[in-house]
């Protein structure tokens, strides 16, 4: 997984494995406007939501013409077409202010 989001996840299995607060990943979400109860209400499960990531991340890059070098970057997320809808949205808006203000 890639991006500071994906460093972020990695951390907070990390962190829930000794079970911790995983707080930079909420306070993440929070400045996106949403919530961890929020995602896993949408997803089910840290690993759904890391699944999503990783498909929106490889059909970004497939989009721009990168070419993936491990198969693990083709996994495909099964899920609620509207829940995709949501978080792209989410992302979206989140890229568009740093965007603005980098």
């Amino acid at each position: 997984m890639n991006g500071p989001l994906g460093r972020r996840l990695n951390k907070l299995e990390e962190i829930w494995g000794r079970n911790d607060e995983g707080s930079d990943v909420d306070m993440s979400l929070e400045k996106m406007g949403t919530s961890r109860a929020a995602m896993l209400v949408d997803f089910g499960s840290l690993t759904a939501f890391r699944n999503w990531l990783a498909a929106r991340i490889a059909a970004t890059n497939h989009q721009a013409g990168v070419r993936q070098t491990t198969s693990s970057n083709y996994r495909q997320w099964q899920g609620d077409g509207a829940v995709s809808e949501k978080w792209d949205a989410i992302f979206e808006r989140q890229e568009a202010l740093q965007n603005e203000h980098p």
